[in-house]
């Protein structure tokens, strides 16, 4: 049944994407005559920034906080189309996973606080990305080639920007009272009080919008074939991509909410760390006290290698100027 839920999710935030291609392309008015379409597959590292994990100093959400050994892989497909060779259309469908671990902080001294509250807090997670989005591909220097007469380059940069859905569920490492640990889910814990009267926080969803830009430049390895690699940031509609966000709350409301196997994983999941080294008798993880940072959403990005192939039987003048595929033009 999940499975099923989660591809009928996929299928229509696909056709929800085609459609604001095609209202895009309606709205800007440009001409079908000469359009070419490209298809692609896209692979590369993809990185998480969240509450969880970090560097050293106070948390941000730039790549200063990014922890190379929870860099997952993102992959995917993408339909673009061409109406001109300055501007293009792309509907996008990508899979990948997210991580994030306390235990990665890096921390001069007990002392080091920014870096003490995140590392021993002692949260870990996981989930699974499920994303789609369109988006407007925009390339600056083929403007210019073509109001001099240049042709179109082979080796040309880009600006990309859109705006797309993803969903999400967001699992935690529990540690049993035996020792052995396993992976759980943590929507249905609700380890802020999401839902509960007592804290007056809604539930999340497991599904939210997201905002990608970025910057690619791509290759003409022949007149159908093109390489290209990517960059490309995602801001998120949800601080909830880690399950952390707000503070610490009562545990015996667990065991209100709960059955009583919930609630005995719920309170360790909640806070799997209740002191603090190097200040006897201090911790930060107490009722009341901050768990995440609920002033910003989580976001995240990905550096993709792209492989795409140009279709149609009018792709032949893609190139206004022959010669660039022999000597090549760079911008």
């Amino acid at each position: 049944m999940k499975i099923r839920s989660t591809t009928l999710f996929i299928l229509h935030i696909f056709l929800f994407t085609l459609f604001i291609v095609q209202q895009l392309n309606a709205q800007i008015g440009l001409s079908t005559a000469n359009s070419r379409f490209e298809f692609g597959f896209n692979a590369g590292p993809m990185s998480f920034l969240g509450d969880l994990g970090g560097n050293r100093g106070k948390g941000t959400y730039g790549p200063k906080d990014n922890n190379l050994p929870v860099t997952n892989m993102i992959a995917g497909l993408s339909a673009s189309y061409y109406p001109s060779e300055w501007i293009g259309f792309r509907a996008a469908l990508n899979i990948g996973q997210m991580e994030g671990d306390d235990r990665l902080v890096k921390q001069n001294q007990p002392s080091d606080t920014y870096e003490g509250a995140r590392k021993y807090r002692n949260l870990t997670f996981r989930s699974h990305l499920y994303e789609a989005y369109a988006g407007i591909e925009i390339y600056p220097t083929v403007m210019l080639g073509l109001r001099n007469g240049n042709g179109v380059p082979r080796l040309r940069p880009y600006l990309i920007a859109g705006i797309g859905a993803f969903k999400f569920n967001p699992q935690g490492l529990y540690k049993d009272p035996t020792g052995k640990e396993s992976w759980v889910d943590l929507h249905p814990l609700h380890l802020e009080g999401q839902g509960f009267a007592e804290t007056n926080i809604p539930e999340y969803k497991l599904y939210s919008y997201c905002i990608p830009m970025g910057v690619g430049l791509k290759y003409d390895i022949t007149e159908r074939i093109t390489f290209g690699i990517e960059l490309i940031h995602r801001k998120t509609g949800t601080d909830y991509i880690d399950d952390v966000s707000n503070k610490y709350i009562d545990p015996a409301l667990f065991d209100k909410y709960l059955t009583p196997t919930q609630a005995e994983i719920a309170k360790y999941m909640a806070n799997p760390s209740s002191y603090y080294p190097g200040i006897p008798g201090y911790t930060p993880y107490r009722v009341g006290k901050k768990r995440g940072n609920p002033e910003r959403n989580d976001s995240y990005f990905a550096s993709t290698f792209r492989l795409t192939w140009k279709i149609g039987d009018v792709y032949a003048d893609w190139f206004k100027n022959k010669n660039s595929m022999r000597c090549p033009q760079y911008f």
